[in-house]
């Protein structure tokens, strides 16, 4: 029993002796931590530069360089001061999370070059535009976004380059063509810029291409019960504007009409009437030759 009380103490006197030793010892390694910034200005962003970690080469003692794996390490970046643009940051070794138990040999890295900038908005025109392939007889007319402003929102260095954006409406109209065409587009803008609203209503208008041609046309009356009607000319000739593909052929004439009018309890005897002009749709009367006709009416 004596000798078996012997053996223990001589082993516990050996492990604390191991203990001692291994406490003692000097080693170095490198611990890894991430970087935590600190009291960020509002609306600051680090545009380029910025690491998630920094290696750390120490020195200390065996047993306590082997806790480190256990703990919860980081390294806090204070970016209160930054300004506007690139600068330099170092890596203040002072404000490690080690111990003057340790001995700091090197980080990597020991700076960092940062380029900062600060999340603004300002608000920018909108230029609406058509893109597509349109029926050579119809032309753009007009095209309109609705609002005509956006805000926007992004580094304000980055704002500072943008004046206005545009919004294009891609659409096709190879053969029918509408007078009005709208959709939901989104805004144009680089990655980093956000629009509020992201999409506008853009409307495209269209409309046919005219010109103007002169018409022979017969001119046609009904005589005023009770009088015959002697008239100086029996044709009429017009200047009017009208869809060019309407001219491609004579079928236009058809839907022409010129009318002379007798005004109600009318007397015998030389006049100058006025007539009435009946068009195609989509042409407009521009002149017409001559303005009104002579007339001769007689009882009958």
């Amino acid at each position: 029993m004596k000798n078996w009380q012997t053996m223990l103490l001589a082993l516990a006197l050996a492990i604390f002796t191991w203990f001692l030793v291994t406490g003692r010892e000097v080693i170095e390694t490198w611990v890894e931590m991430p970087v935590i910034m600190t009291n960020p200005p509002e609306g600051m962003i680090i545009e380029e530069g910025m690491i998630e970690k920094i290696q750390v080469r120490l020195r200390g003692p065996k047993g306590l360089v082997g806790s480190l794996a256990s703990q919860t390490l980081t390294y806090p970046l204070d970016v209160s001061k930054l300004s506007i643009g690139q600068q330099v940051v170092e890596i203040d070794a002072s404000k490690l999370p080690f111990s003057s138990t340790y001995e700091i040999i090197e980080v990597r890295p020991n700076r960092l070059k940062l380029v900062v900038d600060r999340r603004t908005t300002k608000t920018i025109p909108l230029e609406a535009a058509w893109s597509g392939q349109l029926n050579p007889d119809y032309v753009l007319r007009e095209v309109r976004a609705t609002p005509s402003e956006v805000e926007i929102r992004g580094p304000e260095t980055k704002l500072g380059k943008i004046t206005a954006t545009k919004v294009v409406l891609h659409e096709d109209f190879l053969e029918n063509v509408p007078e009005q065409w709208a959709e939901d587009v989104g805004v144009e803008l680089p990655d980093e810029i956000r629009a509020s609203p992201g999409k506008v209503r853009v409307e495209a208008f269209f409309s046919a291409k005219t010109r103007e041609i002169w018409v022979k046309l017969p001119l046609s009356y009904d005589e005023p019960r009770g009088y015959g009607v002697a008239v100086a000319q029996d044709f009429v000739r017009l200047l009017i504007d009208g869809p060019i593909a309407l001219f491609r052929n004579n079928d236009y004439r058809t839907g022409m009409v010129a009318t002379l009018v007798f005004p109600e309890d009318m007397a015998a005897g030389r006049h100058e009437l006025d007539y009435q002009v009946a068009l195609p749709e989509g042409c407009q009367l521009m002149r017409k030759n001559p303005e009104t006709i002579s007339i001769t009416l007689t009882r009958k």
